[in-house]
């Protein structure tokens, strides 16, 4: 009986610190009505889809109109796991350039707008579920775009980042809090064990 309850215990603390663990990566919430991510494989929203959710404009109050409606999308479709509503405002990135980006810690959502590249029709749109961790890109997304001339689909890089708007904090036990929390359970264990052996 006392070996049972230890492994219950145990058990339970692992689920506990589970369920409190930061993501693996940040995951992206760019879907359409159906949930599933839009343009593969760079899994971001044209233009068009944009602005015909927020209409016209690459504003911090159109990308929180934009970052609601993906995340009613997604949960709408069942997908895993069920998002927050987003937060507000936090960090405002504006007059961004490059083809690579690096956050900070510590925020809840991102919306990116990239530019357009040399052949694609316009910019582009994705949002990001962070849960507390860094976003970081090397290379630049890849999209579907249908050629100017003969309508033929092609993959094509788009364009370097324009903004980065980050919605909603959050506070994640960093390593040393972690390792502190775990010892602490283990004392607890160790305790419990000497009162039950008693």
């Amino acid at each position: 009986m006392k070996r049972l309850l230890m492994l219950m215990l145990v058990a339970a603390f692992t689920v506990g610190v589970g369920s409190t663990a930061a993501l693996a990566s940040p995951i992206n919430i760019t879907v359409g009505t159906d949930g599933d991510l839009l343009n593969l494989p760079g899994g971001v929203a044209t233009d068009g889809q944009y602005d015909a959710i927020t209409g016209n404009g690459n504003s911090t109050a159109k990308n929180l109109v934009f970052l609601s409606a993906l995340i009613s999308r997604w949960n709408g479709a069942s997908n895993s796991p069920s998002m927050p509503a987003a937060g507000a405002l936090a960090l405002d990135q504006g007059s961004l350039s490059g083809s690579s980006y690096a956050s900070e810690p510590g925020y809840q959502y991102v919306v990116f707008h990239w530019g357009n590249s040399a052949n694609s029709p316009g910019g582009f749109y994705a949002a990001y579920y962070l849960g507390g961790k860094a976003i970081s890109f090397n290379v630049l997304p890849e999209v579907w775009v249908a050629d100017k001339k003969t309508g033929a689909l092609r993959l094509e890089t788009i364009g370097g980042f324009s903004s980065a708007r980050f919605f909603g904090t959050t506070s994640v036990p960093d390593g040393g809090m972690t390792l502190m929390l775990l010892g602490g359970a283990l004392v607890g264990i160790g305790a419990l064990r000497r009162k039950l052996s008693a």
